[in-house]
């Protein structure tokens, strides 16, 4: 191996160094684009295959043809340039997309798209892993990488390690910032032990002549895309083209006065998606002529289940008789978690779970997003009281940035990305479709 064609950055021997802590088990490296992110991964992969004998590495991303176009090309450069030769020191197998090394180890690559088929990818459990890598993390699912972490004890007590799961990427409305970045009001995260990050641009790069034809190519970027790719700047906001809530003002629409209060009915709206399960509480009310609708909680269930979600509910509110339940009306499929014997509706398992009456609950036909989205501004536009809490920060951030397509269709393919999450707007679009339509069509 030729270890002095091999060089390293500053931050990216920050990321190493991250890594080879005991008690670190994820660890993001990223920012910026041209930073050497894929080169770090791939070299790391590498290591820890020829270091520890019969050792079983994962590099994963979104889609396959990713993955071989980019960051395998990156991974088998750097083995011929330490010296590796196939067929010598590895074997490749095409068909399974896996290395196998002369000492046993294997380097597995494996995309980690969503599949209808598999929706808790419950393929990457079939497999033990020492450690991995996910390029470009941000484009993957949170909970295939959560699936994969847990997959992470491969052989090592035999060497003595521990697991490591190594994300890269760039900043954006994403899972990963949420986890490892920065918070809501964009303030940088205190991240639990078992964290680190590193943080860093094309400025890091090693390579002087890279890192200048780079730059040259960012700087014709958008202002967006250069803030994000060229600075690493994680608080720029996203340009969204088409918002489906053009007529929210946060200044206008959130408020710290939209609180709980006593004796007033209080209305609960949920989404039965899985991941996240999702409701926002509200109140709405009617003094003088004048309406109010103060949103003043939102709650987010991981893996959808019913019964967590009922007990996050009562949490909030004491006086369940208070409580009128509406979502969505397709909320008679599976997508949460119900007992197998359970072949109620979704709305009928909540029910039961809250111990509400069957009264209690309102559920009309919601129109198409367009109908809706015109419906919605209007009501943001000319309701005389519409607040949200600033704690909700989910329901804010969707107002920001949830975009429609051109037919103004809600853009929902690609749940990896936060702005096509449109949970706890979906709550909201449902509880003014249920609660408010006489006063929409009073103002139409």
């Amino acid at each position: 191996m030729n270890e002095n064609a091999i060089r390293l950055s500053k931050k990216q021997w920050q990321a190493w160094n991250a890594l080879e802590k005991p008690h670190v088990a994820e660890v993001f490296a990223g920012g910026g684009a041209g930073g050497g992110k894929s080169y770090l991964g791939c070299l790391r992969q590498i290591y820890r295959r020829t270091t520890y004998a019969d050792t079983r590495g994962f590099i994963g991303r979104e889609s396959y043809t990713a993955l071989r176009d980019s960051t395998m090309k990156t991974y088998f450069a750097l083995l011929a340039k330490m010296g590796y030769v196939s067929d010598v020191h590895y074997k490749y197998n095409a068909q399974e997309h896996t290395i196998y090394f002369n000492n046993g180890s294997e380097q597995h690559f494996r995309h980690m798209a969503w599949q209808p088929s598999d929706p808790d990818y419950n393929r990457f459990g079939s497999t033990e892993y020492t450690d991995g890598f996910v390029d470009e993390a941000p484009e993957v699912d949170e909970r295939a990488c959560q699936v994969l972490l847990s997959r992470m004890r491969y052989n090592h007590q035999k060497h003595g390690i521990t697991k490591e799961l190594l994300y890269t990427g760039n900043p954006g409305e994403n899972w990963v910032k949420y986890a490892f970045v920065m918070d809501d009001q964009n303030r940088l995260l205190a991240l639990p032990q078992h964290r680190e990050r590193v943080l860093f641009t094309i400025f890091d790069n090693p390579d002087e002549e890279l890192r200048e034809s780079y730059r040259q190519t960012l700087e014709l970027l958008d202002d967006y895309d250069k803030q994000r790719l060229l600075y690493g700047d994680w608080t720029v906001n996203p340009n969204i083209e088409r918002p489906f809530a053009f007529a929210f003002e946060e200044s206008k629409h959130v408020s710290a006065d939209a609180i709980q209060r006593e004796n007033l009915p209080i209305k609960v709206s949920v989404d039965f998606n899985r991941q996240p399960f999702t409701c926002i509480i509200a109140h709405l009310w009617t003094d003088e002529q004048s309406p109010h609708l103060h949103i003043f909680k939102e709650i987010a269930v991981d893996n959808g289940s019913i019964e967590e979600m009922a007990r996050r509910i009562k949490a909030v509110v004491q006086n369940l008789f208070s409580i009128e339940l509406t979502g969505d009306a397709m909320g008679n499929n599976k997508t949460v978690k119900v007992r197998e014997s359970d072949n109620n509706t979704m709305f009928s398992a909540l029910r039961d779970a809250l111990g509400i009456t069957e009264k209690q609950v309102r559920v009309v036909r919601n129109p198409f997003h367009v109908e809706s989205r015109e419906q919605y501004n209007l009501m943001l536009a000319r309701h005389p009281d519409f607040k949200i809490h600033p704690s909700c920060t989910g329901l804010i951030r969707d107002h920001k940035i949830v975009e429609v397509d051109e037919h103004g269709k809600i853009k929902k393919s690609d749940r990896s990305q936060i702005a096509q999450q449109a949970d706890f707007l979906d709550c909201s679009r449902y509880l003014c479709n249920t609660f408010l339509a006489k006063y929409i069509n009073t103002l139409r």
